[in-house]
């Protein structure tokens, strides 16, 4: 994977800085035909950062299975403050194919402990609405669709606890004291995925069942909403920090090259 990465830089001027697996591989719910979804940081050239011309902050490469994006050092700092859940997640991942930041863990330990769970719960309800609505339509009533769901409301669940939901699904699971019903919806639907049956569409009489229970636990937990103790400002002084160091290290080497 380390060489697909660098494939993607040969001949382009931005360096490499962090890359990570996201999506269903991180989650430990890949099926057979799942991509690796690659995800991190580039740093921008010294002849880009003093361009007069603006660059722009995003590579995005798909080639067969390996799809690949990266954000620019500040575009992804800015999204860590405004509490970007997806992008914590990225920061978060335990699957590392590339690393060329020094004191990473300790940046994202010290970052971690300041994350935004309002932002955080209102994005992962968000993204369950969205799945909802796509059952609702009967568009699209697979299993796949069913347990992307499941998973956003459990991670907003945890958010309005004040706690970050664990990626890997199992520990996910475990994160919570009783497996109630909508964790065995979601297990049963997990179980059709690693089969590579996620595309299949549920039948037609479990369908308002399934609506009903997703609904009812969406509604419960908007009236549960997280507490307001958010200090963005020490994030944004340790994310500062954070840019400093990584920034003064590779522009230093390249000033003196």
């Amino acid at each position: 994977m380390k060489e697909q990465i660098n494939k993607v830089f040969e001949g382009r001027e931005e360096i490499p800085l962090f890359y990570i697996e996201s999506g269903s591989r991180l989650w430990n719910i890949a099926s057979p035909d799942s991509d690796y979804d690659v995800r991190g940081i580039h740093l921008q050239s010294i002849a880009q950062k003093y361009d007069f011309q603006k660059h722009r902050d995003v590579i995005e490469v798909m080639d067969g299975d390996f799809d690949f994006v990266s954000y620019d050092l500040d575009k992804f700092l800015n999204l860590l403050l405004d509490g970007n859940a997806t992008i914590l997640e990225w920061f978060r991942s335990d699957i590392i194919y590339f690393s060329d930041i020094k004191n990473f863990e300790a940046y994202q330990l010290k970052i971690l402990d300041h994350v935004n769970f309002k932002s955080i719960f209102y994005h992962y309800i968000s993204l369950a609405k969205k799945h909802y609505q796509l059952l609702e339509s009967g568009k699209k009533f697979t299993y796949k669709v069913i347990f992307y769901c499941i998973r956003a409301l459990l991670s907003a669940d945890l958010a309005a606890q004040n706690r970050l939901a664990e990626l890997d699904i199992e520990k996910l699971f475990s994160q919570f004291d009783e497996e109630n019903e909508v964790i065995v919806l979601a297990k049963s639907c997990l179980d059709q995925k690693r089969a590579g049956n996620e595309k299949q569409y549920v039948e037609e009489e479990k369908r308002e069942h399934i609506l009903r229970v997703l609904n009812v636990y969406r509604e419960r937990l908007l009236l549960n909403l997280p507490n307001e103790n958010h200090n963005k400002e020490k994030l944004r002084e340790l994310l500062r920090a954070f840019a400093f160091e990584v920034k003064s290290s590779f522009y230093h080497k390249a000033e003196i090259a």
